[in-house]
């Protein structure tokens, strides 16, 4: 949450390698900040994201590709 208070209005790339799974906590952090870098036309990427990551996005209602560079395109 700090990392995120102090890089706002910048372009942040986040590492999930280390998060074996998502609670619904920190996915909505992560989805509110998503939406408010997107807000700013600023870079918000999320990349690294284990399988069980993926899995937490989707037992939570996200496509497991949602943070995906491509997949917003």
């Amino acid at each position: 949450m700090a990392f995120l208070l102090n890089a706002r209005k910048s372009p942040v790339t986040i590492s999930a390698r280390d998060v074996p799974r998502i609670d619904s906590h920190r996915l909505q952090l992560l989805l509110v900040a998503q939406r408010q870098w997107v807000r700013d036309a600023v870079g918000f990427e999320l990349i690294d994201m284990a399988p069980g990551f993926r899995e937490g996005l989707a037992r939570l209602g996200l496509p497991r590709d949602h943070f995906d560079k491509e997949a917003r395109q």
